[in-house]
Parts: C-alpha cells; sequence; structure tokens
C-alpha cells in the first residue's frame, strides 16, 4: 500500500514538473521561434531570437555606453536616444523586429502603416500587465476601450478652448513671478548662470496643478512632486530588469524604492481626493478641473466610475501632464538660445503681437514664428522617443496578417529624424518646415500621436508653451552657458541629464 501511494505521489510529481517544464518551454522557446518564423515568412527581418533576453541586454548595454558622457552640440541625437534602433534600421530597413526578453516588438516607420495603426486603437491597444507604465503615467495615459472612452468624455471639459483661455492668464502670473526672481538675481549682474530644468519644472508643476488637475498647491502637491522626481530617478535604473517576467516582485532595492514612492503618491492623492469629495458633499462648486470632474462622475452612480478610478486619473495627470510639457519647454528654451536669430525673429513676433502688454490667446494665435519654433522642437526632442502597440490576435497591417500576441513599436525619435520623412536635413533645426502648418501628406509629426487617442491635452500643450515663450522673450534672452553639457537621455521622458544650463539676460 506504502509503494503504491509512493509511486502515486511521485508520478503526481513527475506530471506537474513535466507539465511545468513543457510550459516553459513553451514560452521561453517553441513561443517564440514560432513567432519568429511566422514574420520572417512574411519578410521581415530581425536578429534571431535568443532565449530569456533576446536582444534586451544589447539595447541595455547600447545605450548605457552612449550615455556615459556628453555629445557634441547637435540635434541629430538618435544614435543617443534609440542607439539599437537606429542600427537595426540601418540593417534591415523600415521594418524589422526586436525582441525584449521573451516578447517580439515588431518596429514600423512607415508612415503610411504608422497613420493605419494609430487609426485603429481597438485593434492595436496599449500593452497590458505593463507596470512601468502603469506607474509613471497611469489613468487616462495607459487605459483602453471603454474604460478610455468614458473617462475621456467626463475629462474634455478641462480642456476646451473657454477652460485653456481662462488658463492664460494664470501662466502669465507664474512667469511673472519667476522672472521677478531672476530680475533680483540679475540686480547688479548683466548675465546669471540658470538651470531652466529646476526653474521650469516648479513654473510648470504650478500651473498645471493650479488650473488643470486639482486647482490647489497644496502640502500634499508639493510632496507628489517630490515622489515623482523619486518615481523618474528610479525608472531608467530599472530599466536593465523590465525584460524579466515579474520583474516588479523582484527583491531589489531599485524596486522597492520604486513601489515605497508608488504607494505613498497613491496615500497623498487619495487624501486630496477624499478632502475634496467632503467638500463637494457640503455644497462646494464644481472648480470645472479633473478633480471636480471626476468626482462628479464618481458621485453618479450611473457613471460607473469608482474612487480607484477618481484617484488614478488625478495622480496620472499629477505625473505626465507636468513631466511631458516640461520636458518639451526644456528643449523650445535649449534651442531659442542655440540660435539666436530665431530667438530674435521670435522677440520681435510677441512684441509686434503684444507690445509691452500681457500675452493673452487671441494673441497667441498670431504667433507664427513660435508655433514654428514650438513644433521644430517637438520634431526634433519629442518628450517620448518610442510607444508600442500589442495585437492579441491576428491582425491585417497593410498587405500583411501579423500574428497574434506581438508588439507593434513606433520609434517617434527615429522617424522624426528620419530624411525620407523630413528631407535632407531632417537632423537640423529648420522651423520653416512648418511655415504652412504642422502636416502635409507625408510629414507626420507624431509627439501628440494621432488617430482617436491622440494626445488629450495637446491644445493645453501648446497653448503653456506659447504663452510660457511669448511671456519670457518680453524680458529676457537666452544663451548657452559654457558649462552647458549636451546630453539627452531618454529616461521614460527626454531630459537633459546635466540640466539645461543657460545664460540669461534683462532683454533692454
Amino acid at each position: 500500500m506504502d509503494a503504491k501511494i509512493a509511486f502515486t505521489v511521485i508520478s503526481v510529481i513527475a506530471l506537474v514538473i513535466l507539465r511545468y517544464t513543457i510550459k516553459l518551454a513553451n514560452r521561453y522557446w517553441f513561443r517564440p521561434k514560432n513567432i519568429e518564423k511566422r514574420l520572417r515568412e512574411l519578410g521581415l527581418k530581425g536578429n534571431p531570437y535568443r532565449i530569456i533576453f533576446g536582444d534586451a541586454k544589447d539595447v541595455v548595454a547600447m545605450r548605457r555606453q552612449l550615455t556615459s558622457k556628453p555629445m557634441e552640440l547637435s540635434d541629430d541625437i538618435t544614435p543617443r536616444i534609440l542607439p539599437y534602433q537606429r542600427l537595426m534600421a540601418q540593417k534591415y530597413g523600415k521594418k524589422f523586429f526586436i525582441w525584449f526578453g521573451t516578447k517580439l516588438r515588431l518596429t514600423i516607420m512607415d508612415p503610411v502603416l504608422v497613420k493605419e495603426i494609430l487609426s485603429r486603437p481597438n485593434e492595436f491597444r496599449k500593452p497590458k500587465n505593463d507596470k512601468m507604465g502603469e506607474v509613471l503615467a497611469g489613468g487616462l495615459f495607459s487605459s483602453d476601450g471603454n474604460t478610455w472612452t468614458k473617462h475621456k468624455k467626463i475629462l474634455n471639459p478641462s480642456f476646451h478652448m473657454d477652460k485653456l483661455k481662462n488658463m492664460v492668464p494664470s501662466i502669465v502670473e507664474s512667469c511673472l513671478e519667476m522672472m521677478a526672481k531672476w530680475n533680483m538675481a540679475l540686480a547688479s549682474k548683466e548675465s546669471v548662470e540658470m538651470d531652466m530644468m529646476p526653474e521650469i519644472e516648479t513654473l510648470l508643476n504650478y500651473v498645471m496643478c493650479k488650473t488643470v488637475v486639482t486647482g490647489e498647491i497644496s502640502e500634499e502637491t508639493k510632496k507628489i512632486y517630490q515622489l515623482r522626481i523619486t518615481v523618474n530617478q528610479q525608472s531608467g535604473k530599472l530599466a536593465k530588469f523590465m525584460f524579466f517576467p515579474g520583474w516588479w516582485h523582484l527583491p531589489f532595492q531599485e524596486v522597492k524604492i520604486m513601489k515605497a514612492a508608488h504607494n505613498e503618491t497613491q496615500s497623498l492623492v487619495k487624501k486630496i481626493v477624499t478632502r475634496r469629495l467632503g467638500e463637494m458633499k457640503n455644497g462646494a462648486s464644481n472648480k470645472g478641473d479633473i478633480l471636480s470632474l471626476m468626482l462628479e462622475a464618481y458621485q453618479d452612480e450611473a457613471s460607473g466610475v469608482s474612487l480607484h478610478d477618481v484617484i488614478e486619473e488625478c495622480r496620472s495627470f499629477h505625473f505626465v501632464g507636468p513631466e511631458s510639457t516640461t520636458r518639451s519647454q526644456i528643449w523650445m528654451m535649449y534651442l531659442l538660445a542655440k540660435h539666436p536669430e530665431w530667438q530674435e525673429r521670435a522677440r520681435q513676433e510677441v512684441f509686434k503681437v503684444f507690445g509691452d502688454k500681457k500675452p493673452n490667446m487671441e494673441g497667441l494665435h498670431q504667433l507664427k514664428i513660435v508655433t514654428m519654433i514650438m513644433y521644430e522642437a517637438l520634431r526634433l526632442y519629442p518628450p517620448t522617443g518610442i510607444f508600442h502597440r500589442s495585437i492579441s490576435r491576428e491582425t491585417k497591417l497593410g498587405d500583411m496578417v501579423l500574428p497574434a500576441w506581438i508588439q507593434v513599436t513606433i520609434p517617434i525619435t527615429l522617424m522624426h529624424h528620419d530624411p525620407d520623412i523630413w528631407g535632407k536635413d531632417a537632423t537640423q533645426f529648420n522651423p520653416e518646415r512648418f511655415a504652412e502648418g504642422v502636416f502635409n501628406s507625408k510629414m507626420q509629426l507624431l509627439t501628440f500621436t494621432g488617430g482617436p487617442r491622440k494626445c488629450t491635452g495637446q491644445s493645453m500643450a501648446v497653448v503653456i508653451h506659447k504663452t510660457v515663450i511669448a511671456t519670457l522673450l518680453q524680458g529676457f534672452s537666452f544663451e548657452l552657458s559654457p558649462s552647458y553639457l549636451h546630453a539627452p537621455k531618454h529616461s521614460f521622458l527626454l531630459t537633459p541629464l546635466h540640466g539645461m544650463k543657460l545664460l540669461v539676460r534683462k532683454f533692454a
């Protein structure tokens, strides 16, 4: 009897081990190799699959090597920002695949196919189980399907033109407060070196929180701002772990710090949300910001909005809104400082439209040169260098039928610097390319993505950028400091690794 029991136990254990072994073999070898075979049959090229890591270790190592020191003062940043993808494009063309662990990422640089992908969000969806995306963005930025549609409809009033028009005076006043501090620093000096990174970051964090997200600056929002910096720093350190399945549960210090910052942020946002909910229940009016709109929907049982939804949207806009807008603004300041002739043209336009009066919405629409500079900066230095979409079943794209469970990758920075799309001067600063508008039949600015899922805050970002540029140019001139080190680095968003040191002078 004991022998029979022992035999049964051993047999069960053996079957479990065999089943688990088959599952692992399928996950880490047979399924990836089958997908690779399918793509090669379509004429697509890439490196052969390598078990567990794929190309991921090479991607991380190449980027680490090329960002270990500053680069020359050039706007051709693709060799530094997406070096492995650039190498693969040179080797295999505009369509190629990269292995990120066991996940195949099909990279598409064909503008026609990219437009098709963006126009079909229900088929090409945001990747699921993307813990890094959830922590760094979340909410509307990471959701899909009915959740995204419902939340976007609720939040749309925050980005209507009348709301944006009312934002302009607040943006101007915030700029003037910052400029008053600059004037004090310049009281007895011809010029002063300033790192624009913390200056602009503080400015836009204040503007976004006050006018869009929570309608107030509190101790909680200040703490969230500091936690956001911690999360961003950790995201770069965690890149080396992200191709491991379940990396979020690994017992590494970097993961622990990220988790702690994420959890504390959620607690602080919940405190803000709960306080505002109590105020609204006691008769406080809807302030028209994101928090009020989400709480109003939450109190309507028919909306299906949970308190968790409210917290997530509030948290995500605290993170993504100020972050992406700050990065774009920083690179605009860099290009204005680097190209004094365009800075002067923009300043003359600002004075022609506003004189010495404060910028307003009506005048912003007349700033053609400022707008051209803004879009050229967004082209050369897009805050997000790459984005991914997933398909869960066989999907037709162009003349290809793609297998299920792959990701499609759009390398924004590579496409924005592609001479086949933007001309021979694609890697050079030339705002004239936008003299006739943002788009034509071939050019495709992907900074705000496109299609039905284009960035909800696009109009708001444009208003903020133009208002800040116009206000600053009325009072100051800028040039690159001799101590400035050109070191763009992509860590979730494109950031100047050593800050943005400019020489600031009063404009006489």
